[in-house]
């Protein structure tokens, strides 16, 4: 009997479908976008290319032969951001067996940032999760008996236990949709009047000299940089000393969104601001 090698699949136009690539490096120049985020990649950041690998039959049409070039384009990514682009379950299928070691790249890379792509690499097939959160004070795990704690009875009321701004110290008695006066507000408004106008790179360009995250849609960004402009731009957590803080403005306080350690190799969340901590807003920058 004769027997068939299987093939990857072929389509009608004698295409035939197979995996995908990885690729590592430090971006060239600052032209390239992030296909997560949409924002710039910064010149000699790694960045982290993912494409489709194509392989055409000799009698290939002139169509299936373009629609092959452009699934091989490689789509950029931050090393930041490459972990949202897909699920656990994709990635465990398709990353490379050897983790970022089997990408293209990789032995160019610097040592530092060679470990920082295999945690990334790790994190993505889901087997860095347990070490994105140092342990807290109360165990995860249950106590002999396997009977489960008690939740505490401040978190069950709905009490938050974030460091409640300065700006906003006095305002304990506002309505619970927001904790903003209605002149803040007003301001607020006002600044998001006034910085509509400003294209996406404008405002990105802004809150970056600010120290302010520039990622997401323009309406993220709008709403950021509104904020910070008429009330003044959120400090640095004082826990961590690493990120800017978040600040809600439902219940006037503010809290850590964490940080990626460059020398753990992954993100840590932090608990920060402590309660007695003392936060003061700065001045907003303008451009120029």
């Amino acid at each position: 009997r004769l027997k068939l090698a299987t093939r990857p699949s072929l389509g009608s136009n004698g295409a035939r479908k197979m995996p995908f690539a990885f690729e590592l490096e430090y971006a060239k120049s600052n032209r390239s976008a992030c296909k997560q985020c949409k924002e710039k990649i910064d010149k000699d950041a790694v960045r982290i290319g993912l494409k489709s690998v194509t392989e055409l039959d000799a009698d290939a049409d002139p169509e299936a032969r373009k629609k092959a070039h452009t699934m091989e384009a490689t789509k950029w990514h931050h090393d930041s951001c490459f972990q949202r682009i897909k699920g656990v379950a994709w990635f465990k299928k398709n990353l490379p067996e050897e983790g970022a070691k089997g990408a293209s790249g990789f032995d160019a890379l610097k040592e530092e940032d060679q470990a920082k792509v295999e945690a990334i690499f790790a994190a993505c097939r889901g087997e860095a999760a347990a070490a994105a959160e140092p342990a807290s004070e109360e165990a995860s795990t249950p106590p002999p008996g396997g009977k489960k704690r008690k939740a505490d009875p401040a978190k069950a009321e709905g009490a938050s236990t974030q460091k409640k701004s300065k700006f906003f110290a006095d305002k304990a008695s506002a309505p619970a949709e927001s904790a903003l006066s209605k002149d803040q507000q007003a301001a607020i408004e006002a600044a998001k009047a006034e910085l509509s106008k400003k294209n996406l790179a404008a405002l990105g360009m802004m809150l970056a000299k600010n120290g302010l995250p520039k990622s997401g849609k323009k309406e993220d960004l709008l709403e950021r940089a509104a904020e910070a402009k008429a009330l003044g731009v959120p400090p640095v957590c004082p826990t961590c000393d690493k990120a800017k803080l978040r600040f809600s403005k439902v219940n006037g306080t503010f809290s850590c969104p964490g940080f990626f350690d460059d020398e753990a190799k992954f993100f840590k969340k932090c608990k920060g601001p402590a309660a007695d901590a003392e936060l003061v807003r700065t001045p907003w920058q303008e451009l120029g």
